[in-house]
C-alpha cells in the first residue's frame, strides 16, 4: 500500500490510500489542484479514486468535497447523522446530495480493493468517524478529532499496523497559553481533541513490533512536532515506526501488503 499525507492541522486535513489499482480519500480540507497535483507527483492516477470518506464536516476536512465530487464524480461517504444534522453545511460548501452516500456506525463499506469500517468519535461535529480499512492485507486505521478515545477503536487500533492517530495539544501549553478559558475547555473536553498523553498512551496500548505510527492533527499554537517527538522517543518500544506529522507538511509512505 501506499499512502500520502497530503497535509494535515487547522490548515487542512487530507489522506490518501492507494493499492496502484484503487484508492480512497479520506477527508478533503484543501483543493481539488493540490489534491490533483500531489497525486501526479507521486503516480497516482486520478482515475483511480473510488470514494472518498470524511471524518466530519469542519472546513478543514471538508472545504474541498464540493469541487472534487464535480470533477471526479466520485461518492462520498458519512456517517447518516452527520448528513441529518449538517444540511446546512452541506449547502454552504456546495456538497452535492445526489453523490453523498451515508452509512450507519456497525456497517462495513466495500468497495473495490478496500473494506471500511467506521466508527463514532466524540467531536463537536455531529455524526463525526474515524476510520478502519483493510487493503492487500493491511490493516489502517485513522482517529481525528476526538475528545475521548472511543470504546470501539481500541480493538481496531491493535488489528492495523499503519495507524494515523490525533495528538492535538500539550497540557501544560494549553494551560498556560493565551485562549479564554471557554476554548481550553472546548479543546479539552469531551467533544473537543486529544492530547498528546491521550494519543501516546492509546498508540502504547494498540501497537506491536513493526507497526507505523503517525501522529497528526498536531495545534500550531498548543503543542510542538518536537514535544510529540520526545514523548513517542521515551515511551513507543523500539520496533515500532514513529513519524509526528508537523502541521501543513506532505508525507509519503509504503507498507507491504500479503498479496
Amino acid at each position: 500500500m501506499h499512502y500520502l499525507v497530503i497535509t494535515t492541522g487547522s490548515c487542512g486535513n487530507c489522506y490518501i490510500f492507494t493499492t496502484g489499482r484503487d484508492t480512497i480519500i479520506i477527508d478533503d480540507g484543501v483543493t481539488y489542484k493540490k489534491i490533483t497535483e500531489k497525486m501526479a507527483e507521486h503516480e497516482i492516477p486520478v482515475d483511480t479514486v473510488r470514494a472518498l470518506f470524511l471524518t466530519h464536516l469542519h472546513p478543514d476536512h471538508s472545504k474541498g468535497v464540493g469541487v472534487l465530487q464535480r470533477k471526479l464524480g466520485i461518492p462520498v461517504y458519512i456517517s447518516s447523522l452527520s448528513a441529518l444534522r449538517n444540511e446546512s453545511v452541506m449547502l454552504r460548501q456546495k456538497i452535492e446530495r445526489s453523490l453523498i452516500r451515508t452509512y450507519d456506525f456497525g456497517d462495513t463499506i466495500t468497495l473495490p480493493g478496500f473494506t471500511v469500517e467506521p466508527f463514532p468519535t466524540s467531536h463537536d461535529s455531529d455524526g463525526s468517524a474515524g476510520y478502519s480499512f483493510k487493503a492487500e492485507g493491511i490493516g489502517c486505521f485513522l482517529m481525528t478529532d476526538t475528545g475521548v478515545v472511543p470504546s470501539e477503536a481500541w480493538e481496531l487500533a491493535r488489528s492495523a499496523r499503519v495507524k494515523f492517530i490525533e495528538s492535538n495539544y500539550d497540557d501544560e501549553m494549553l494551560d498556560n497559553g493565551a485562549y479564554p478559558p471557554f476554548l481550553k475547555e472546548r479543546i479539552r473536553g469531551e467533544f473537543g481533541h486529544l492530547s498528546n498523553r491521550e494519543a501516546i498512551d492509546f498508540a502504547k496500548a494498540t501497537s506491536r513490533h513493526g507497526d507505523s505510527l503517525y501522529f497528526v492533527h498536531l495545534s500550531a499554537n498548543n503543542n510542538t512536532p518536537d514535544i510529540v517527538r520526545e514523548m513517542a522517543r521515551k515511551e513507543i518500544p523500539s520496533g515500532i515506526f514513529c513519524k509526528v506529522c508537523e502541521r501543513g507538511e506532505m508525507f509519503e509512505g509504503f507498507q507491504d501488503g500479503e498479496e
